[in-house]
């Protein structure tokens, strides 16, 4: 194929890679550039004494599903994924709650604890399964449309896109609460789902992001070999078509030559060009540092300004150890196999208690959170060479946290509390052998990913005013951007963040389709379903 359309791509995270990949099949000359000196962003898996800990990005909420997955033929690159039958396990003082990917063993799990909320439950997955399999998976990859045309469509989608139109007025709390479970654990249980990765349980409009959040955390996947496998997967796809991975290079600034990108100069002075820039950074980053003010509308830099960052980050914290895998002592054996086991959540206030401290800078106290081993499940992550002193295995702890703590102060506290909790549900761990303990603040998220701005793991806020068509702006909600050939496809563009390869799939296309690239990559089977019921435009 020709190589005459050069593209230069910021960032080598996962939106970067697969935007490149995709033109680079399609017939560009791609180079991809990397301040880190590995690729991949948060899809991050640090080996220390043999473990494989995944420091950031874990659970991968739409794995197969994801088109680039097939597209690009990631699978014979390595990246393969294992999804538990048991996803999570609620602990009560008294009883657990299982939610397993088959929503019958769900069920019956609902019957041992409040037999009265089964048809309940019934309604709300069926509900959320058919919202996000008939609606919002398929546009997240297709290009945002415009709020007054969607809503518009959905009107017209019968009773299914009337309701979905309903949930964009609600908070996730009301979506949940409606349903009116008598049993406030499970209300609770399924508002944590919704909210776990910091989405504000109470903020307004964010309603239509419930349905898929708590569906597909049901149906979660782990990347065999750890996360950092699907990174080299796109990156091996990429260089397969000739596109290049340039590491260890900061940008520090797009060249601009009559009202288009032109290029761009490395912090080492070295000047790259290009046809084509795509950047995958946030607009802080985008419009406020890397291109001239002056070269760019008033709209766009005043958005930039106003550009909200996430109220929550996380704290992550990974061990190691010599010992067996947790135990969960007078439980449902079944709670021993749950890819993830929630503690210090029984009641709505709790979800609500949990995002607020981290919203107020309040310190966690390690006695609310998740919990995993994913070795469980991913054996190749545990050390092999400890073997010869015992079972090895990887553990994991996450909670909502915020930014501005003195985290050199609380880091090691924090994960000292959070094991001595998990400890009391499972007594054995007391006899683990910690070899490594990693914790990871959001101050870490920030160090190691820049464009992860005060830890926002998604690039900036989810709230209705930044999403959709309105991510990051609407002068740029296409992936164009008023500056030519300057284009953005990072987590702060449609569909956001959580390794869902939606912004980097969506926007190879539009500058596929601006350059004259050859679009070799069909439509999705269910995107095309979704424009035949109406409730996506036609492309």
């Amino acid at each position: 194929m020709s190589k005459e359309t050069n593209v230069l791509i910021l960032g080598a995270g996962p939106n970067g890679l697969t935007c490149g990949a995709y033109l680079a099949r399609a017939g560009a000359n791609v180079k991809v550039i990397e301040k880190n000196v590995e690729s991949g962003g948060g899809l991050m898996t640090q080996e220390l004494s043999g473990f494989k800990l995944n420091s950031h990005a874990i659970y991968m909420l739409l794995s197969e599903l994801m088109p680039p997955y097939k597209d690009l033929e990631l699978e014979k690159f390595g990246v393969k994924f294992v999804r538990p039958e048991v996803q999570n396990a609620f602990l009560y003082d008294d009883s657990s709650l299982i939610l397993y990917s088959d929503p019958n063993r769900t069920l019956e799990s609902i019957r041992s604890i409040s037999p009265s909320d089964v048809d309940t439950f019934k309604n709300l997955y069926n509900n959320f399964k058919r919202a996000s399999d008939e609606f919002i998976i398929p546009a997240t990859y297709v290009a945002p449309v415009d709020p007054l045309e969607q809503i518009n469509m959905l009107e017209h989608c019968g009773e299914l896109g009337q309701w979905l139109n309903e949930l964009a007025e609600l908070t996730p709390r009301e979506v949940i609460e409606g349903y009116g479970f008598k049993d406030e654990r499970i209300e609770a249980a399924l508002l944590y789902l919704a909210t776990m990765f910091g989405l504000d349980p109470d903020g307004g409009g964010m309603g239509f992001l419930t349905p898929i959040y708590v569906y597909r955390l049901m149906q979660t996947s782990l990347v065999i070999g750890g996360t950092h496998q699907m990174a080299s997967g796109l990156r091996r796809a990429l260089e397969r078509y000739g596109g290049q991975v340039i590491t260890g290079a900061e940008v520090k600034e797009v060249l601009v030559k009559n009202g288009r990108a032109t290029g761009v100069r490395l912090d080492d002075g070295t000047v790259l060009y290009g046809d084509v820039i795509v950047s995958t950074l946030n607009p802080t980053q985008n419009f406020k540092e890397l291109i001239e003010s002056s070269t760019l509308p008033d709209i766009v830099t005043e958005s930039a300004d106003a550009w909200e960052y996430d109220e929550t980050s996380l704290f992550v914290v990974n061990w190691g150890i010599v010992g067996d895998p947790p135990h969960y002592d007078n439980r449902d054996p079944e709670v021993d196999k749950a890819l993830n086991v929630v503690f210090g959540i029984s009641s709505v206030a709790d979800v609500i208690s949990h995002f607020e401290k981290a919203a107020t800078n309040q310190v966690p106290d390690g006695k609310t959170g998740h919990v995993s081993c994913p070795s469980i499940y991913d054996p190749l992550g545990s050390a092999k060479h400890l073997k010869q002193y015992g079972n090895c295995e990887v553990l994991r702890f996450e909670c909502l946290a915020p930014y501005d703590i003195n985290w050199t102060e609380h880091r090691t506290e924090l994960a000292r509390s959070a094991f001595n909790t998990w400890s009391k549900y499972a007594s054995n761990l007391k006899n683990a052998n910690i070899r490594v303990e990693l914790p990871w603040t959001p101050y870490d998220i920030e160090r190691h990913l820049p464009t992860m701005k005060r830890g926002a793991i998604k690039h900036g806020a989810y709230i209705s005013i930044q999403m959709g068509y309105n991510r990051p702006n609407m002068e740029c909600s296409s992936y164009k951007t008023p500056l030519e050939s300057f284009y953005v496809a990072g987590a702060s563009t449609h569909p956001g963040g959580m390794v869902i390869l939606g912004a980097g799939y969506n926007a190879a296309k539009i500058v596929a389709e601006d350059t004259g690239l050859n679009i070799w990559w069909e439509t999705p089977e269910f995107v095309k379903k979704a424009i035949e019921n109406g409730y996506l435009p036609e492309n």
